[in-house]
């Protein structure tokens, strides 16, 4: 828990999520098709390494990862298609 309020408060600093929210995924990374993947200057609060903002795909659907590669902590914002 501590982990996951230590990365909120830095995404709070650098102005990243000002009106979403992360969760716990509540769906398998490995059934989505992945998109894209971008560094972020965000770093992990476990290991101190840089996340990456990595986005995938599924039924119609975007799924909006904020994701540590080194410790495979994952951290789920969902954005629906128009």
């Amino acid at each position: 828990m501590a982990l996951y309020i230590k990365i909120l408060t830095d995404l709070l600093e650098l102005g990243v999520i000002a009106m979403s929210r992360y969760i716990t995924p509540k769906i398998e990374v490995k059934d989505l098709l992945f998109v894209s993947d971008e560094e972020s200057e965000i770093k992990c609060g476990k290991c101190e390494k840089p996340m990456s903002f990595t986005v995938y795909y599924k039924d119609k659907e975007t799924y909006d990862f904020l994701v540590c590669k080194g410790c495979e902590v994952y951290l789920q914002r969902i954005i629906t298609e128009e």
